[in-house]
């Protein structure tokens, strides 16, 4: 992924390859309509990564309130991952929500999502709670977990 272009804002016209990307690794994926809804609010923005032929390979959401931000969503095509993209992507959100002036980022994940969990372990984030049953289609509890901006995370 080195060759890649850095992330950039997602747009609307990213929104049908984001949608099949959600669609092909969820199992209770965004509808477009969503992803337009959440990302017309002001306090949350998009990232999406570009493979080097210019096709979107990955995305990632986050939201701040207050002095809190959240990861709403994080994505890689499947055919792209383990060179680094899912980490870009999150750089890019945690690198805005701290200019934004979070102090702390929240998340939550599937339990079982185990590649997803090592990311943001390695990223600094901390097991923080369990949410029973959190997930749908097919039923699943969340992890969730939390990283202080300032604790020496890798973005900083």
């Amino acid at each position: 992924m080195p060759d890649s272009p850095a992330p950039r804002p997602l747009v609307d016209g990213d929104l049908g390859r984001v949608v099949a990307i959600e669609r092909a690794i969820f199992p209770d994926p965004w509808s477009r309509t969503a992803f337009a809804h959440t990302l017309a609010r002001p306090t949350v923005r998009g990232f999406a990564l570009d493979a080097p032929s210019g096709q979107l390979i990955g995305y990632g959401i986050c939201s701040r309130a207050a002095d809190e931000g959240e990861i709403l969503n994080l994505a890689v095509d499947p055919a792209e991952r383990r060179q680094g993209a899912g980490q870009r992507l999150l750089v890019a959100m945690l690198d805005w929500l701290a200019a934004e002036g979070a102090r702390e980022v929240f998340l939550e994940v599937r339990a079982s999502n185990v590649p997803a969990i090592a990311l943001y372990t390695a990223s600094g984030f901390r097991r923080l709670g369990l949410r029973k049953g959190y997930y749908t289609g097919p039923r699943e509890d969340a992890l969730t977990m939390v990283l202080e901006v300032g604790s020496g995370h890798a973005f900083e």
